[in-house]
């Protein structure tokens, strides 16, 4: 929070704290402006049925992302770059819907800088998506792996219990 610069001489109240949560909106849906092309485009996290769409879409790019993560917990932004580039049409498509663009507008710039700034508030807005999903997957996978685990421990051979001697009546 920025701070009043004091004069001498005058008595001034100090600046009302921020509500507790008033960012709360911020966070659960960040909007992040970037410049593209010379205006000023907001790059917004997927809404519900949208991030139902863009998570098909990207099934080759969230199974890298899974791979990623599985083998370490959080990737270095380099790798995930990386598998950003493995995956460039739909992910430059995911980028578009996001930015409510064109896919042409984005194959079309040439500042690099625009291009990488775009990218990374894309990231921001859009990565915790990304990442509920891949960790989604692998608790699944892990919670079925336990399940499974009970079952084969349930599941213990025992002998054949010998059949019992009967005694007849004309014994």
């Amino acid at each position: 929070m920025a701070q009043r610069k004091a004069r001498k001489g005058l008595i001034t109240a100090p600046e009302a704290p921020a509500a507790e949560g008033a960012d709360d909106l911020q966070k659960l849906h960040p909007n992040l402006e970037a410049q593209l092309n010379g205006r000023i485009v907001v790059v917004r996290e997927y809404g519900f049925v949208e991030g139902l769409r863009v998570r098909q879409q990207l099934r080759p790019f969230l199974d890298g992302l899974y791979e990623l993560i599985k083998s370490e917990s959080v990737p270095p932004l380099e790798q995930i770059m990386e598998l950003v580039v493995d995956h460039l049409d739909v992910v430059l498509q995911a980028v578009a819907t996001s930015a409510d663009i064109e896919v042409e507008e984005l194959q079309s710039l040439e500042n690099q800088d625009e291009g990488d700034v775009l990218l990374m508030r894309w990231w921001t807005a859009n990565g915790p998506f990304f990442y509920r999903r891949v960790l989604s997957r692998i608790l699944a996978e892990r919670v079925q792996a336990a399940e499974l685990e009970k079952r084969r421990a349930g599941q213990t051979s025992t002998p054949a219990s010998s059949e019992q001697a009967t005694a007849t009546s004309s014994e």
